[in-house]
């Protein structure tokens, strides 16, 4: 298992070549891939340059889309493939090999049609990643008020997303996001199902959740840093999948309130406080 630091999911801003040099100091293995840099060729050489200088990996190759969002029609859909293939193209010569697309977990369409609906996107566009060698996985999104959103209730656990993957010819893997496994069931099953499958993974998210509140009550944009609130035991579930042999990406992704004040901050003091929460989990 690698530590990469998200800085777009964090919200810490500034470049891969004023990042690297900071993240490399503080222990981490690995830097997102800036969507902005992958349509310009001198900003990729650069990024690249920089990367191979601080022996640094990437961590996930970010998608122009939600392709799994009903605002993109079929014609949308075609457009980012098109894009996706270019950028997966350019992320095969980087060495990128994870990306991802979480799954809602209601829909305005009946459950048989949503899946069929799923099914039928992920067989024109799992090909825009298998193809240039880059692992892609569905996130599962747990929390209630997801979950309510639209009419129909839809998978939001580890083995309904893979559900979805294999219908589609099973090249497709997940993601495992503490916060929404714990929202979505917190089963133990659940865990060492996704723990027994992960070879199948493109990363770990380590998130808590806020204190004095239960699984129906946690709002998915509101999180804390690992292993504060003792809500949710990440370390726990770290030490799991190094287990079980998962070498892939793992990251933070604590959410607001945290991101506010990274956005605004230091960036150092934010990669410093962003380690300390991987060195929680490993302490346990």
């Amino acid at each position: 298992m690698y530590k990469v630091l998200d800085v777009r999911l964090l919200k810490i801003p500034g470049t891969v070549e004023e990042l690297a040099p900071l993240a490399k100091k503080h222990g981490f293995d690995a830097l997102d891939v800036p969507a902005a840099i992958l349509d310009d060729p001198a900003l990729v050489k650069s990024a690249m340059e920089t990367m191979k200088r601080y022996e640094m990996k990437w961590g996930l190759l970010p998608t122009p889309v939600d392709f799994f969002d009903d605002s993109v029609d079929e014609e949308g859909l075609e457009r980012a493939i098109e894009i996706q293939k270019r950028w997966s193209e350019i992320g095969e010569k980087m060495g990128v090999k994870y990306a991802y697309n979480h799954i809602w977990p209601s829909s305005v369409r009946p459950f048989d049609e949503n899946f069929e609906w799923h099914v039928k996107r992920l067989e024109k566009l799992q090909k825009a990643f298998s193809d240039y060698g880059i692992h892609y996985g569905f996130e599962c999104l747990g929390p209630h008020e997801l979950q309510v959103r639209h009419p129909h209730a839809f998978v939001h656990t580890i083995s309904g997303v893979l559900a979805i993957a294999d219908a589609a010819g099973g090249e497709t893997g997940f993601l495992f996001d503490t916060f929404h496994w714990y929202c979505g069931s917190g089963r133990e099953d659940d865990l060492y199902f996704a723990a027994e499958n992960c070879h199948r993974m493109v990363n770990l998210h380590l998130n808590d959740g806020v204190a004095g509140k239960g699984p129906k009550e946690q709002a998915d944009q509101v999180r804390a840093m690992p292993m504060t609130t003792g809500v949710i035991d990440a370390a726990r579930i770290y030490r799991l999948f190094e287990i079980h042999g998962y070498e892939g990406p793992a990251m933070l992704e604590p959410m607001i309130p945290s991101t506010d004040r990274f956005a605004k901050q230091d960036p150092e003091t934010s990669i410093i406080e962003v380690m300390d929460g991987f060195r929680r989990c490993e302490r346990g």
